[in-house]
């Protein structure tokens, strides 16, 4: 590191989300210091830990009692120079979920919107909640409830081009709103929270939407050409608060299956126990897709005792696994 006559130089280092090794993520922030200060320099950090598990850390050097040869040759021909500078770094931190293959990079969204016609004519929310965490807010849905008419869904996706991949989430920490009050919990008011392959973001898209409706039941919707029928199944089992859900494609075949949280001392991230809901439907998709998290209210019916104006829901531990052209 070049140092100059009494400069001192302040960093702020935001540390965020760490993603694959190709980010030039580093493992530990105090490593980082040492190896961009070089001894020139003694430091003194403070750590803080977010919300979402990243740090942020800021630290202030003294440098040496140094000239540099631009400062000297300033001073040469003026005999009165004073030299100032400052240098920021930057890099990527944060823990990955234990439920998460570490050599996996992380499923980062290329983009988020509201999908059909929506309750309220303002953006939905989409933000990170953890290295590998999604939390999504919709805008309800407009009347009337027809989804043979399109689609109504917040929804974030990635753009891929393949057709051998699969994601998996935790779906959990789902809330139902009524305006901006949070109502108390109840199985009829919640909407639907799950991954969705869309081949294009229009309403009426061929897609396949496997979601859950916490404390109520697991659901499965398909449409398998643009305009198509829409087609939908559930089953009441599954009337738990989290649940874990995968979605595959391999090739034109899209396979999807749920699990519960761990149930005994063993197991750490899912279950092993059979809910017996695994499916498959075949729908000629194009090689390019969005692939992705959805939240997904009905119709608001005034009642909410039984319905919900909006939805949110987080999705936790996302697991995205791809070969392709473009993933």
């Amino acid at each position: 590191m070049m140092s100059l006559n009494r400069a001192v130089f302040i960093s702020v280092i935001a540390v965020a989300a760490a993603a694959a090794a190709t980010d030039e993520t580093v493992a530990s922030a105090p490593s980082f210091i040492k190896r961009e200060l070089k001894g020139d320099a003694e430091a003194e950090a403070s750590y803080v830990s977010s919300y979402d598990g990243s740090i942020s850390m800021s630290y202030a050097t003294s440098a040496k009692n140094t000239k540099t040869k631009a400062a000297k040759s300033q001073e040469a021909s003026s005999k009165a120079t004073k030299a100032k500078a400052s240098k920021s770094y930057s890099m990527s931190y944060c823990e990955r979920s234990e439920c998460v293959d570490p050599n996996v990079p992380r499923f980062i969204v290329d983009g988020s919107e509201d999908i059909g016609d929506t309750l309220r004519h303002e953006p939905g929310m989409t933000k990170r909640c953890g290295c590998d965490c999604y939390t999504l807010k919709d805008d309800g849905d407009d009347p009337p409830y027809d989804p043979q008419f399109g689609d109504t869904q917040r929804f974030a996706y990635k753009k891929v081009t393949s057709t051998n991949f699969s994601i998996k989430s935790r779906t959990c920490g789902t809330k139902c709103y009524v305006g901006d009050k949070v109502q108390p919990p109840h199985q009829l008011t919640y909407g639907r929270v799950g991954l969705v392959i869309r081949e294009s973001l229009d309403p009426l898209a061929a897609s396949v939407f496997i979601s859950h409706k916490p404390e109520a039941q697991a659901e499965w919707s398909w449409r398998k050409e643009y305009g198509g029928e829409y087609s939908w199944g559930m089953d009441g089992s599954p009337d738990v608060t989290c649940l874990w859900i995968t979605l595959t494609r391999k090739g034109n075949k899209f396979t999807w299956s749920y699990a519960y949280d761990p149930m005994l001392p063993e197991e750490v991230c899912e279950s092993d126990f059979d809910i017996g809901l695994d499916q498959h439907v075949v729908i000629d998709m194009s090689d390019t897709v969005y692939v992705g998290m959805a939240v997904s209210s009905e119709v608001y019916d005034g009642n909410p005792n039984s319905s919900c104006e909006y939805t949110e829901a987080k999705f936790e531990s996302i697991e995205f696994l791809c070969e392709g052209v473009s993933c």
